[in-house]
């Protein structure tokens, strides 16, 4: 009976130290990945296409706004030069709420702010939003965003319309 106690001790310890490891795991990665976020938002700020699409793999696939998907890096790199051929970024942060791995793949979600001005359009949009990415692990260790969307909290109509109000940002 002691035997049988001990082993059932011994499994649950060190269940228990799996469960803190991947825990630790995760949010050592959600850190990773804020920084990964921190060099593309810099880079949407400065223009820097290339540097986004370096941050793909070959085969991602973006959900954009207005836009049909991107598909495939190629795809990805020529709309974001497209993209910042009509728009300036002053500002882009986010703020990640949730990380879930699975094997290789990990889902981040999360809010954004962001501050641009629009080509022809004389005042500066504040937006703010949601977002997923899906990350996957290549075989070098590193992370690459396999697929992504977003969407804004702010009705594009609504900023259009004379005496409209947006709703504030708590960028939670």
């Amino acid at each position: 009976m002691r035997l049988t106690i001990s082993a059932f001790i011994v499994v649950f310890i060190f269940s228990a130290l799996k469960i803190v490891a991947q825990n630790d795991d995760v949010s050592q990665l959600k850190a990773n990945i804020q920084k990964m976020d921190d060099i593309t938002n810099k880079a949407m700020v400065d223009g820097d296409y290339s540097t986004i699409a370096n941050y793909y793999t070959d085969d991602a696939i973006s959900l954009q706004s207005y836009e049909p998907m991107w598909k495939g890096k190629d795809a990805i790199w020529a709309g974001n030069k497209k993209d910042f051929e009509t728009m300036k970024f002053h500002s882009l942060t986010n703020k990640i709420t949730d990380v879930f791995v699975s094997g290789n793949l990990a889902v981040e979600i999360g809010t954004f702010q962001a501050d641009f001005n629009m080509a022809n359009m004389p005042n500066e949009i504040k937006d703010h939003g949601k977002y997923i990415t899906i990350w996957e692990k290549q075989s070098d260790g590193s992370w690459k965003d396999k697929a992504d969307s977003w969407n804004s909290d702010v009705n594009p109509m609504s900023m259009n319309q004379a005496g409209a109000k947006s709703k504030d940002n708590d960028y939670k």
